[in-house]
């Protein structure tokens, strides 16, 4: 899922040279063949990414036999930000880098990557869902091109869900009203025998994973235009207080509050929480670790609207590729419906074009769970995706977390909760 804290190395604005050309059959766009052609694209990610990328270059290679792609494995997206940084610093970076769309923001605003809109076909950003292409954009130019995300949902215990004799929705329209979904959380207390409700994976640097409960009553973080604080308005005093209620009133376990290490997907597995906010990413964990216990994933709850949270990743061209088109071209190719359909299926993540958003994939593992998630990843907020690219929200976010758990462990009210986040967004917008 999404990190937003990695900033990696500092470095300097420069302006992006190079103009190797490529022949590419895959894109359907032609570009002139000239001498051969070699990229290297960094990326991070299990063995099932990175089989499924090393694919990805085989089919594009097989039809550009004049361009070759090396393949750079980081062992996690915090070390490719150092090395990338390091490398940018001293005009050496990689042609291609998969990023979060976190980093959109910071690397667009220095001038690292390139700028795409002016490479890309006109209708090309409504092939995407809203959100997804928002989260790539920058002073509303496109900086790179959805691959896939992530979101949240929430797992269910079944065992304990038939104690209490509790159906899951069905549709996401059906899903939970807040009332109902703390009702639930009770139940499973009094009837299942589960020790608390639920937890939410927010733990760490992941304070951002509050933003959805906030845009599902009617909340935002900043305004409309992104230039000014909103936390401390009624909807969001009113989000705040909620989720500290669950602390207050038990039902979630008390070492599950922002600023902590607590694994939430191990208190699921073990029973201690009946139900888990956490993402698709989970499913490898859980069906490995609950063989012998019964799970289901239904949609996140709601107030006056839907939502959930923004993660996943992107591709880009960074400005020291020499042979920038091929580059851009390779990015086309990944990222059409056949290759995202494939990419997504092998490594177990969800689509981003809005065709593929609506079509049941054939996922090896749990595709019943992935279809709730492919749902549900449709209720982004095009504002939230907005939000969190900004350059410098990794500040925002980590005022954000310290004030939550200030909140959820000390008692902190809702008000000056929001009036010390306010105040840090005020800082941030001003530089």
């Amino acid at each position: 899922m999404t990190n937003v804290n990695g900033t990696g190395t500092a470095f300097t604005r420069r302006h992006i040279l190079g103009a190797g050309l490529a022949l590419s059959v895959a894109s359907g766009r032609s570009v002139r063949a000239q001498a051969p052609v070699n990229l290297n694209f960094a990326v991070w990610g299990n063995r099932a990414e990175e089989d499924a990328f090393r694919r990805l270059i085989a089919g594009y290679t097989a039809q550009n036999p004049h361009v070759s792609i090396r393949l750079e494995l980081s062992g996690s997206s915090g070390q490719l930000y150092q090395q990338v940084d390091t490398r940018l610093a001293g005009r050496q970076a990689p042609d291609l880098v998969r990023i979060q769309y976190q980093q959109v923001g910071r690397y667009a605003k220095a001038g690292a990557v390139v700028d795409l809109s002016g490479h890309l076909d006109g209708g090309l950003a409504a092939q995407f869902a809203p959100a997804l292409w928002k989260a790539v954009t920058y002073r509303d130019k496109a900086f790179a091109i959805p691959h896939h995300t992530d979101t949240l949902a929430v797992y269910c215990n079944m065992e304990m869900f038939r104690r209490a004799g509790i159906e899951l929705p069905r549709r996401l329209e059906d899903s939970w009203r807040w009332e109902e979904f703390i009702r639930i959380a009770r139940m499973l207390k009094e009837k299942a025998g589960a020790p608390f409700g639920f937890a939410c994976a927010w733990q760490n640097t992941a304070a951002y994973r509050f933003l959805p409960f906030l845009y599902q009553h009617g909340g935002r973080l900043l305004d409309e235009q992104l230039l000014q604080p909103r936390l401390s308005s009624k909807e969001g005093l009113e989000a705040i207080a909620w989720a500290q209620s669950w602390f207050t009133d038990k039902l979630v376990p008390p070492t599950t509050s922002i600023k902590t290490n607590e694994q939430t997907q191990n208190l699921f597995a073990n029973g201690t929480i009946g139900m888990l906010v956490h993402g698709d990413w989970q499913i490898p964990f859980l069906h490995d670790a609950m063989k012998q216990a019964e799970w289901q994933v239904t949609y996140m709850p709601r107030s006056v609207s839907m939502a959930s949270d923004l993660g996943g990743n992107c591709l880009a061209v960074t400005r020291d590729s020499k042979n920038r088109d091929v580059a851009i071209d390779f990015l086309r190719y990944a990222t059409n419906e056949a290759n995202m359909r494939d990419f997504c299926v092998a490594a177990g993540f969800l689509p981003v074009r809005r065709s593929l958003m609506d079509t049941k994939l054939e996922y090896q593992l749990r595709p019943d769970a992935m279809q709730v998630f492919v749902e549900q990843s449709r209720t982004i907020p095009d504002h939230l995706a907005a939000t969190v690219t900004l350059p410098d929200f990794s500040r925002i976010n980590a005022k954000l977390g310290e004030q939550l758990d200030l909140a959820f462990t000390s008692g902190q009210s809702p008000k000056d909760t929001a009036e010390n986040v306010d105040g840090t967004i005020r800082s941030v917008l001003k530089n």
